[in-house]
């Protein structure tokens, strides 16, 4: 399954639905964002103490429960870590999806994440990809930093190292990335060596210990 036309067409046909069910579903009342305020203070607190993460979570799920999106990204997120509760994928992905379905960018892309990594759910390098391809056309530029991964690997639709080339050109701006900078590199190294070693240089003082034995063999 190439990234091409067909799962430009699912993808906008599923982002039109969401956008549909998002708009029934209207806007939480205003109180919600007066929890989501509390859940950030206690999570950030500098002098945490012991009960602050889950007070975090208590706020959180407040705010999610009356349909708050964010909120119910970030109790997704405390489920996932397993802070200020109990460590639970199920109910991360749950939550992920609640955020999701009222076309919230961040949880489309967890959404993909789980579905690539078997988080919550059976894994599924297809839909990981349309639902990444949702949070990109929802101005998450990391849905097209996936998207890139997963084009040059061939993970859940044909490989396509040109279309790989583009995302991960159209992402690095904005992600600097030192993974995609190592991997840009060896889909560009025949085509343009001196940008391949630039880039390996960039992602190895970056802490990329791949790119670092990559410099070392290199001429």
């Amino acid at each position: 399954m190439a990234l091409g036309d067909g799962m430009k067409r699912i993808a906008g046909g599923f982002l039109s639905l969401l956008l549909t069910s998002a708009a029934a579903l209207g806007e939480p009342p205003p109180i919600t964002w007066e929890w989501y305020s509390a859940a950030e203070a206690y999570q950030g607190s500098r002098n945490r103490r012991p009960d602050d993460l889950r007070l975090s979570a208590h706020y959180f799920r407040l705010a999610a429960d009356k349909g708050n999106a964010t909120a119910a990204f970030k109790l997704g997120e405390l489920y996932e870590a397993g802070e200020g509760l109990a460590r639970d994928p199920v109910q991360a992905f749950y939550w992920y999806m609640k955020s999701a379905a009222r076309n919230n960018k961040h949880g489309q892309l967890k959404i993909g994440w789980c579905y690539q990594k078997g988080i919550g759910v059976q894994p599924d390098p297809k839909i990981a990809a349309i639902w990444y391809r949702l949070a990109a056309d929802n101005d998450n530029i990391w849905g097209y930093h996936m998207l890139a991964f997963m084009l040059a690997d061939g993970e859940g639709m044909t490989k396509d190292v040109a279309q790989a080339r583009r995302y991960f050109e159209l992402s690095l701006p904005k992600t600097k990335d030192h993974w995609a900078k190592w991997k840009l590199a060896h889909l560009i190294a025949q085509e343009n060596p001196k940008r391949a070693k630039a880039l390996l240089k960039e992602a190895a003082a970056a802490g990329n210990v791949q790119a670092v034995e990559d410099l070392k063999r290199a001429p």
